[in-house]
């Protein structure tokens, strides 16, 4: 079920996409499951935390993201690393057996592919996601 939301929002057959050196990104990460919490992350990336359920948030780095069902989040992603292929890995969160599937990050101008282990994320630890939450603040904004 993940890989097959990974390439549905991906849009590509190898769920991969190509980013340019030096530019900045933003993805809009959106657990649409019906029973697992999920954590994405993009190797060796920070993603800045911008904007969670439609309101603008002070902005936060992560280098891992817990997204809990129905909630989307968008987050901006910088293009600053050495340029060739990078995982993107989404796992399931707090369950007995951890679902992960991987995507490619891929820079135009990558001088390689994927290299080492998939990044680990946070397996059981509810503290962690709490904090997460707990870290990420809105804006003062005038409805």
């Amino acid at each position: 079920m993940i890989k097959a939301l990974l390439r549905v929002y991906t849009d590509d057959v190898s769920s991969s996409l190509t980013y340019s050196s030096g530019k900045t990104y933003r993805f809009r990460i959106s657990n649409v499951g019906l029973q697992d919490s999920l954590n994405f992350r993009i190797q060796d990336h920070k993603m800045k935390v911008v904007e969670v359920e439609g309101t603008h948030t002070l902005q936060t780095t992560f280098s891992s993201l817990d997204v809990h069902v129905g909630q989307s989040y968008s987050v901006l992603v910088t293009a600053d690393q050495t340029p060739r292929d990078y995982y993107v890995v989404v796992s399931s969160r707090f369950t007995s057996n951890v679902l992960t599937t991987t995507g490619i990050f891929r820079y135009s101008n990558s001088a390689g592919g994927v290299s080492g282990p998939i990044p680990g994320g946070p397996t059981i630890q509810i503290d962690w996601s709490l904090n997460q939450a707990r870290a990420i603040r809105y804006t003062n904004c005038a409805h």
